[in-house]
């Protein structure tokens, strides 16, 4: 597990969202624009910025991003989700495995090296030792790089019920290696270890989430589902089910709020029951999480005091990164809303989408932003919001996507 220790590295200032001139004003269209043009249509959390990493086309459609012990990125990239609206190129080989390397000390990422490409929806990512689990084509995989060009030589089957039922919004994904050595997986009910004698151990756990997973400083699985922000377990995973007469009750999948309001600053017509009143506010923003994933526990020290152990949650849908203040209450995590009536960090580009986070080696908040006009997967696709997908012009251009990392104002 890489430490978030705070390295001495020196970055020089690129472009950052931290002008007092407020964020770009909505547009009706929703236009598609350049990663300097989305920079400016984000509202950020007093004494932060934020900062471009990398974009297309050294990125596309990035879901999953992960720094391995050398801080190399490595990106999940699956270019097939919704590539139109009717999801044509899903079972098309055009996902990829990318690892981003900064070789000019300036804090953009220029290369991209790619380390598996010509697969079917990749999503999932889990290092290993000269390696990594990789789920695609509905299978999880044990792939690795024999002669260190951060190249994939080899890749075995490991499991083919993993994410076999193949729906993008309701299949296994994530990866976190815990601290008992189990990889986890969100959506879930199977856990992975390598044991002493090289070989993978597959073996059930707790159902966890919906998309995406996390640990805290203590081990404990953080997790959640697109409607509820955050769920946690109290106690180690497979701890209260070692006991075949006894049914926990409590304990695992705990809420740790049940605060579902959320604050965009745009207008969010494009989402499933956006015609239902209860929906959308009178101003058209989405009034609860109807998206919540990826929820990211801050373990480093380089935010503010107050932050550390925070936890921020994706929502693609209403284009924001919620932050949750977490307490402990005997047992029990309670988390609550800090800035009540305004985000962490916000846009008023709709196309912002928030899917993936991480804390990087570097202690700053990393975000993957898939940057894409579609958000519903096509086995959802009402009428009404195909109506208003095509009508606003948000089914292209496709293949966009980027990696933005958020810091204090003054580091």
């Amino acid at each position: 597990m890489i430490s978030l220790r705070i390295l001495p590295l020196v970055f020089l200032v690129i472009a950052c969202a931290c002008s007092k001139k407020g964020p770009l004003p909505e547009t009706e269209d929703s236009p598609a624009r350049s990663a300097t043009e989305e920079l400016e249509t984000f509202q950020i959390e007093p004494g932060f910025k934020v900062q471009l990493v990398a974009s297309e086309p050294l990125i596309e459609d990035p879901v999953l991003i992960q720094f391995d012990e050398n801080g190399r990125l490595w990106v999940v990239e699956m270019r097939g989700y919704m590539s139109d609206i009717d999801g044509s190129e899903e079972d098309k080989p055009i996902g990829r495995i990318s690892i981003l390397e900064d070789e000019n000390g300036d804090g953009e990422m220029d290369k991209s090296t790619i380390y598996l490409d010509n697969l079917v929806m990749p999503r999932a990512l889990g290092l290993i030792k000269g390696g990594a689990l990789i789920a695609e084509n509905n299978s999880l995989w044990v792939t690795q790089d024999l002669d260190g060009d951060l190249k994939a030589d080899t890749k075995v089957l490991l499991d083919s019920t993993y994410a076999s039922n193949g729906v993008p919004e309701h299949s296994d994904n994530g990866f976190v290696r815990n601290v008992d050595n189990w990889y986890y997986s969100a959506k879930s009910r199977l856990r992975y270890k390598l044991d002493q004698g090289g070989e993978w151990i597959r073996d059930s756990t707790e159902f966890r989430g919906q998309w995406g997973i996390s640990q805290d400083d203590q081990g404990r699985l953080i997790y959640n589902y697109n409607w509820s922000q955050l769920h946690g377990d109290l106690v180690p995973a497979n701890y209260l089910s070692r006991n075949p007469n006894h049914e926990p009750t409590t304990g695992i999948d705990h809420g740790l709020t049940i605060d579902r309001k959320i604050y965009p600053i745009r207008s969010n017509p494009a989402i499933n029951r956006g015609y239902i009143p209860s929906t959308l506010t009178e101003a058209g923003r989405l009034l609860e999480f109807t998206s919540a994933c990826s929820p990211t526990v801050n373990r480093s020290h380089l935010f503010p005091e107050e932050y550390f152990g925070n936890i921020f949650v994706m929502e693609n849908a209403g284009n924001l990164v919620k932050r949750n203040a977490v307490s402990q209450n005997g047992f029990t995590l309670e988390a609550t809303d800090p800035n009540s009536g305004r985000e962490f960090m916000a846009s008023t580009d709709e196309r912002f989408r928030p899917v993936h986070g991480t804390m990087g080696p570097d202690g700053a908040l990393y975000i993957a932003d898939m940057y894409h006009g579609i958000v519903q997967h096509g086995s959802y696709m009402t009428p009404y919001l195909k109506e208003q997908t095509l009508e606003r012009g948000l089914d292209l251009p496709v293949h966009l996507g980027r990696i933005w990392r958020i810091g204090p104002k003054h580091w």
